[in-house]
């Protein structure tokens, strides 16, 4: 028997790969605003990652912590917009960082229902440690990128995120 007809010595070319369907798109993945997001974000916490290593918090907790600092004994509510997270992972990520001792949950005296977060002497003294290397973070993000042009990006997301009116820097 000749078994020539069932191998082939030729790799397969165009004409094989033509007989493949696809669908046709008006549009290239990497022009995507979703898709460049995505990337962008996967980006910064592989930055995270290594800029912050040793400190034991996540980019949510240190955005929490960070917000605590600022706005000291805001509800989960308001902590949750604030941080731009709905109020069942902030609840979640406040109960976290309470039992790592960085924060503190007391009932508002306006409201019993409701609890005011506020940081530990560890919180504070993880939003120092922090703060400090948060400057070389933003640096090493936006690293391709001039002063100016970080700037503008910040000032277009903050547009597009609805988070400032009227940017002066657009």
């Amino acid at each position: 028997m000749d078994d020539s007809r069932s191998k082939s010595t030729e790799p397969p070319g165009p004409r094989a790969q033509a007989a493949v369907p696809v669908v046709a798109v008006d549009f290239e993945l990497h022009e995507l605003l979703s898709h460049l997001l995505r990337r962008a974000h996967f980006h910064a916490e592989a930055e995270f990652a290594q800029a912050y290593e040793g400190l034991e918090a996540t980019s949510r907790q240190l955005a929490l912590l960070f917000t605590i600092n600022r706005m000291p004994g805001s509800s989960q509510a308001e902590l949750a917009e604030a941080v731009g997270i709905d109020v069942n992972t902030l609840s979640d990520l406040a109960k976290r960082s309470e039992r790592k001792g960085l924060l503190r949950r007391e009932r508002s005296a306006g409201d019993q229902r409701a609890f005011g977060l506020y940081l530990t002497a560890s919180g504070r003294q993880m939003v120092a440690e922090a703060a400090v290397i948060t400057p070389d973070y933003q640096k090493r993000l936006a690293g391709k990128l001039s002063e100016k042009e970080a700037d503008r990006l910040v000032g277009l997301l903050h547009k597009m995120l609805g988070l400032r009116q009227g940017c002066s820097s657009i």
